[in-house]
C-alpha cells in the first residue's frame, strides 16, 4: 500500500516541476467556455494520512512519512507529525549524525519552479524567499515588560533588523510555557488573572482565558502537551486548562500563599509548593486530585523533579532545609539540613543532581538526588537567583554580578564543583528589580554547547558557546525589557537511528511542496502533500470559496475586472446566500501594499467586484465576513499573476494557479 501511495505521490510530483503546459491547455478550454473559474483548492481532497513517500539519490534512501494524531485527510490547525528515515540504498544501515534540511511551501504562481530552485531560493535566508514553513530554523523569543513577545529570527538576512514579529498583550506577561505541537505560547497575566493564548504560526494572541480569583504567575504544560497547570498566588487555588479546546477543567484547593510546581516526566503526578501554608500538594494530574498534602516549615516555595529518582526537592525561603518527596505516594523520603535556606532550585539534564542557591548569602549547594545529601557547596557570583543547564554546564545567573558563574557538570560525580566565571553583562541584573520574575532568562541554544542568556538592563541577548572566553553574539531586544527568554528550535531531530522528526501545523489547505536538501551525502528531492481547503469560521463550520474571473484569463494593469466570489457550504453544497459584509483583500506579494473592498450578492451564493491592479506581479486574494465568522486568517487564498497591459497574451495564464 505505502509503494503504491509512493508511486502516485512520485508521478504528482515529476508532475508538479513543469506544469506550464498543463495550465495553458486548461485555460484554452476555459477560454472557449467563456469564464476562468480559479477554485481555492476546496475542490482537492486532501491526501489521507499516514502517508509514505519514498526517493533514491546518490546512494541514500529517504523515506518521507506524515502522519497526524487520527488517521484521514491531512488537517488543517492541527500538527502534522514528520519522520525522515535516511539509510544507505544498498546496506539498509541508518545514516546518523546528518542535517537534513526541509522547507514546506504552498504551490502557487511564484512557486511553480524546479526543486532546486524553490530550495536556493529557500536557503538564501531572505525574507522574501521564505518558505511558508521553515523546519530548519530556530527563533529567540523573549517576554518583554512593555506587555508584548517578540519574535527574533537570527536566521533573518535583513540589514537593519532581525525581529521577526512582535505580539502584543493584554497585560504584562509573568511566566510562560510553549506547547510545540499546536505551536502555541501560554502565558499567565498576573495582575489581570488571566492566562494568554498566543498562536507562534500566525504570530497573534488567540484567546484570553479568564482564571478568577488569585494572581497566575507560574504554570508548568503536562508531557504529551495536553494541560496547561496554572498556580494562583494569594489563592488557594490550581487551575487546569485543556491545551486543545483552550477550556477551564479542574479548580483544586492546594493551600495560600505563593506557588511554584513541577510535573513528573509521565505527566501523572504535580506537585505544587504553598508558601503561606507551608505545604506541599501533591496530584494526581490523570485524575485531577490531591492525593497527599504534605507539610513542610519555613515558607516552602523553591521546587525542582528529577526523572531518574522520581522525586520533587523542596527548599524553604526561612529555612535551613531540603525536603524530598517522593511523587508516586507524597511521601517524605528525607528532610536535609542545609547551611543556609534555599532561594532557588534546579535538577540538571541526568537527573543526578540538584543544585540549590542562596541569593542572600551567595551560596550555591550541590545535592545527590538518590540519596538528597549536600555533597559540595561553594561561594559564587553575587546575589545568585536563576539556574540553567546545557549537557556540561549549567549556568548561574547573579543579580549582583557581570559575570554568570559556570559548573562542570562533571565535577559533580567526583563530589566537588569545579567554577568558572563567564562575563557577559554590560549593567547589573538589580538595578531593574521590577524585571525579576519566576521565568527564566538563561536557556540553552539549540546547537549543543550553546546558551542564550537576556538581560533586561542591557536590552539585549547573549549567545554563547562553551570553550569561549565570552559570548559570541548580541541580539538586540529593539529597547525592550525582556523578562523571560524562550529558544523556539523547529528543525528536524535525530530521535532514532538515522530518523529525524519533527511537527508542523498548517492553518491553511492547499498542495504543498516539501523540498529537502542534505549537504553531505549531496541529496535535494521534493516531496508533495495536499491538504483539503476550504475556509474554516471561527464555529468550525467549512466554506468553499471559488473565485472567477468572467471577463478574461489574463488578468492586466490598467483596467477593471470582474471577479466573482462564490460561497457554499463545503458539507452539503448549498450556496452562502445573503452574506452583506463579504470583504475581500486584495495582497501584493510580498506584503507590498494592500486594497479592500466590499462585495454585492448577485445571485444566489455569487458575489461581484469590481478589481483593478496597479501594478503588475502576484497578488493574493483571500476574504472575509463577521457574519459568517470568516476571517482573513482562515480563509482559502488565490495567488493571481498578474501582467502589464502591453505583453503578449500567447501564454498569458501559465503562471496563475490556485493557492
Amino acid at each position: 500500500m505505502n509503494q503504491a501511495k509512493t508511486a502516485v505521490r512520485d508521478i504528482s510530483h515529476a508532475s508538479y516541476q513543469d506544469t506550464s503546459k498543463a495550465v495553458i491547455v486548461k485555460t484554452w478550454l476555459l477560454k472557449c467556455l467563456g469564464v476562468l473559474a480559479l477554485v481555492a483548492p476546496g475542490a482537492h481532497a486532501g491526501d489521507v494520512l499516514p502517508l509514505v513517500q519514498q526517493s533514491v539519490q546518490a546512494g541514500v534512501r529517504a523515506e518521507l512519512s506524515l502522519s497526524a494524531e487520527q488517521a484521514g485527510l491531512a488537517p488543517v490547525g492541527k500538527p502534522v507529525k514528520i519522520a525522515l528515515t535516511l539509510t544507505d540504498e544498498l546496506s539498509g544501515t541508518p545514516l546518523r549524525g546528518l542535517r537534513p534540511r526541509m522547507w514546506m511551501s504552498r504551490q502557487g504562481a511564484d512557486k511553480a519552479e524546479p526543486c532546486k530552485t524553490q530550495i536556493r531560493r529557500f536557503a538564501s535566508g531572505r525574507l522574501a524567499q521564505r518558505a511558508d514553513r521553515d523546519l530548519n530554523s530556530f527563533q529567540l523569543l523573549t517576554l518583554n515588560a512593555d506587555a508584548s513577545v517578540s519574535v527574533i529570527n537570527p536566521l533573518l538576512q535583513l540589514n537593519n533588523t532581525k525581529l521577526e514579529a512582535l505580539i502584543p498583550l493584554p497585560g504584562v506577561g509573568t511566566d510562560w510555557v510553549h506547547a510545540r505541537g499546536m505551536d502555541r505560547l501560554f502565558v499567565t497575566l498576573a495582575d489581570r488573572g488571566e492566562l494568554a493564548v498566543v498562536d507562534l504560526g500566525t504570530q497573534k494572541l488567540a484567546k484570553v482565558i479568564a482564571l478568577g480569583s488569585g494572581k497566575p504567575r507560574r504554570l508548568a504544560i503536562s508531557p504529551d502537551e495536553s494541560t496547561v497547570w496554572v498556580a494562583m498566588d494569594d489563592a488557594d487555588r490550581l487551575i487546569s486548562v485543556d491545551a486543545n479546546t483552550l477550556e477551564r477543567k479542574a479548580d483544586l484547593p492546594i493551600g495560600a500563599g505563593s506557588h511554584a510546581l513541577v510535573i513528573s516526566d509521565d505527566g501523572q503526578r504535580l506537585a505544587v509548593t504553598s508558601s503561606g501554608a507551608d505545604q506541599v500538594s501533591v496530584i494526581d494530574a490523570r485524575e485531577g486530585r490531591v492525593i497527599a498534602s504534605v507539610k513542610v516549615p519555613g515558607t516552602p516555595l523553591p521546587l525542582t523533579y528529577s526523572a531518574l529518582s522520581r522525586r520533587a526537592y523542596v527548599g524553604s525561603l526561612n529555612a535551613p532545609s531540603l525536603t524530598v518527596i517522593d511523587l508516586d505516594d507524597g511521601r517524605v523520603v528525607k528532610r536535609v539540613d542545609v547551611p543556609r535556606p534555599i532561594s532557588a532550585l534546579r535538577a540538571d539534564p541526568s537527573g543526578r543532581h540538584v543544585l540549590g542557591v542562596n541569593t542572600a548569602g551567595s551560596l550555591l549547594m550541590a545535592f545527590d538526588a538518590a540519596s538528597g545529601s549536600l555533597v559540595a557547596q561553594s561561594q559564587v557570583v553575587a546575589q545568585p537567583d536563576q539556574i540553567a543547564f546545557t549537557q556540561r554546564f549549567a549556568f548561574i545567573r547573579g543579580l549582583g554580578s557581570l559575570s554568570v558563574q559556570m559548573v562542570e557538570l562533571r565535577s559533580l560525580d567526583e563530589g566537588r564543583l569545579a567554577l568558572s566565571e563567564l562575563p557577559v553583562f554590560q549593567k547589573l541584573p538589580n538595578q531593574m528589580p521590577e524585571h525579576v520574575g519566576p521565568a527564566d532568562l538563561m536557556a540553552a541554544g539549540p546547537e549543543p554547547g550553546t546558551m542564550l542568556l537576556g538581560s533586561a538592563t542591557d536590552t539585549a541577548l547573549y549567545y554563547y558557546t562553551e570553550g569561549m572566553m565570552a559570548p559570541q553574539g548580541t541580539y538586540a531586544t529593539y529597547s525592550r525589557a525582556a523578562r523571560a527568554v524562550r529558544v523556539i528550535d523547529r528543525s528536524l531531530k535525530e530521535t532514532a537511528p538515522g530518523v529525524y522528526t519533527g511537527s508542523i501545523k498548517l492553518d491553511r489547505g492547499g498542495r504543498y511542496s516539501l523540498p529537502l536538501l542534505l549537504e553531505q551525502p549531496r541529496l535535494a528531492h521534493c516531496y508533495a502533500l495536499a491538504i483539503d481547503e476550504t475556509g474554516t469560521t471561527a464555529d468550525g463550520r467549512r466554506l468553499n470559496v471559488a473565485y472567477q474571473w468572467p471577463e478574461a484569463a489574463d488578468i492586466r494593469t490598467g483596467r477593471d475586472w470582474e471577479l466573482q466570489i462564490r460561497l457554499t457550504d463545503a458539507q452539503s453544497g448549498a450556496a452562502v446566500t445573503g452574506v452583506r459584509d463579504l470583504q475581500l483583500m486584495v495582497l501584493e506579494r510580498p506584503g507590498l501594499s494592500q486594497q479592500r473592498q466590499f462585495a454585492q450578492e448577485r445571485e444566489p451564493g455569487v458575489y461581484v467586484v469590481r478589481q483593478r491592479f496597479p501594478r503588475p506581479g502576484v497578488w493574493r486574494l483571500m476574504v472575509q465576513s463577521v457574519s459568517q465568522r470568516l476571517s482573513f486568517d482562515r480563509s482559502p487564498l488565490l495567488d493571481q499573476a498578474v501582467r502589464t497591459a502591453d505583453i503578449p497574451s500567447d501564454t498569458s495564464a501559465a503562471t496563475n494557479a490556485p493557492r
